[in-house]
């Protein structure tokens, strides 16, 4: 005795569209923003310019202002709330941030998603 299975799977983007996980997708898009949220107290605060004036897109975070760069590699974080007085804000802040934030950003996703983080 023979038995036949057949089994219909949606193909990939079917499903991924489905869960939002599409290419730049609502699930990027939330996952960008949290990061962005999340990420605010570890930027350097000398007069808030740098963390107000932040682009957000789909896929990534663009902090507008001339000196961002430099302060993003280098800041001794000596300012207010630096990490140098033990705050949170200094350099790599979105690095720091993940380091820090990263399990309840992705238990945050994969809520969105419908799924589970381990």
């Amino acid at each position: 005795m023979t038995t036949k299975v057949t089994i219909n799977i949606d193909p990939t983007q079917k499903i991924l569209l489905k869960r939002k996980l599409n290419n730049n997708g609502q699930a990027q898009l939330l996952f960008t923003n949290d990061i962005a949220r999340l990420s605010e107290p570890y930027v350097p605060l000398q007069g808030g310019d740098l963390k107000d004036k932040k682009i957000i897109s789909n896929s990534k975070i663009t902090y507008n202002m001339p000196y961002a760069r430099k302060q993003y590699f280098t800041n001794a974080g000596s300012g207010k709330e630096g990490t140098g007085k033990g705050g949170l804000r200094g350099k790599l802040w979105v690095k720091r941030c993940w380091a820090d934030k990263g399990k309840d950003i992705c238990k945050s996703v994969a809520q969105f998603v419908g799924g589970r983080s381990e």
